[in-house]
This record gives structure tokens, C-alpha cells and sequence, in this order.
């Protein structure tokens, strides 16, 4: 089987720092406000809420991602975006993959609960903008 992939959307989320917490068991802690954004892809669009959080765990190695996200639509429908990622280093550049799923209410959206998404990102100056996919 071999699956085709699509893209889902590019979805853009301003951060603020809040607050790095050294020296915890499983390393740095480092976590970030979402004070807002925004998507557009093929079959969705709309804001981000400035409601969600970035907590970064930060190794020698490398950070690991979690992340969630309140997303609104162009039509008002509220939908809720999970996901997890590492970003490390490759070749001297940084490299942030991602993968999620969403939670939505019966209606237009309720495709996206068998949605997993999947991307890479990269830094901006005032966030992080991210390729999203789906396979299809």
C-alpha cells in the first residue's frame, strides 16, 4: 500500500516566552504563550485563538514538542489542535517535524477527527509557521 499525501494547511502561530525552568529531571523547560495566528488550506481556514501553549522540553540533543491550539474557522466553529514534535539540528540548520490530531464537533469539520497531520516547520520572527499534511 502505498498512501498519497495532501496538504492539510500552513498554519502560522505567534508565541510570547513565558518562562524556561532549568535544571528539571528530564531537562530544560522552556514554555510559550500562542497569542494568535492563522491557517488556510484546501478545505479549511480561519484564526488562532491567543488561548493555547508551547512546552518545550530542551535536551543536549535536541527539544521535544507539546503543543495545543484552539483554532476558529471562517465560519465560527472552534476546533481543538494537539500535537507533539522534536526539533533538533541537521546539517547545522534547524529542523522541527510535528505530528497531531484534531478535536472537532459534528458538522462541516468532523472529518478532521480522522485526520492525523503531519509536517515540518520553521522559525519566523514573532513564531513558527508549519507545512501541515494528511494522508489521503
Amino acid at each position: 500500500m502505498t498512501p498519497a499525501i495532501e496538504p492539510l494547511m500552513v498554519l502560522n502561530i505567534q508565541t510570547r516566552l513565558v518562562r524556561s525552568v532549568p535544571g528539571t529531571p528530564l531537562g530544560e523547560r522552556t514554555v510559550f504563550d500562542v497569542t494568535g495566528g492563522s491557517f488556510h488550506g484546501p478545505a479549511l481556514s480561519g484564526q488562532v485563538l491567543a488561548s493555547g501553549g508551547d512546552w518545550l522540553i530542551r535536551t543536549p540533543a535536541g527539544s521535544q514538542l507539546d503543543v495545543r491550539l484552539l483554532l476558529e474557522t471562517g465560519d465560527g466553529t472552534t476546533l481543538l489542535f494537539r500535537y507533539g514534535g522534536r526539533a533538533s539540528q541537521r546539517s547545522g540548520q534547524p529542523r522541527i517535524e510535528v505530528a497531531g490530531n484534531f478535536e472537532a464537533p459534528d458538522g462541516p469539520y468532523a472529518w478532521l477527527n480522522q485526520v492525523q497531520a503531519f509536517g515540518l516547520a520553521e522559525l519566523v520572527p514573532d513564531g513558527v509557521r508549519y507545512q501541515l499534511f494528511r494522508f489521503s
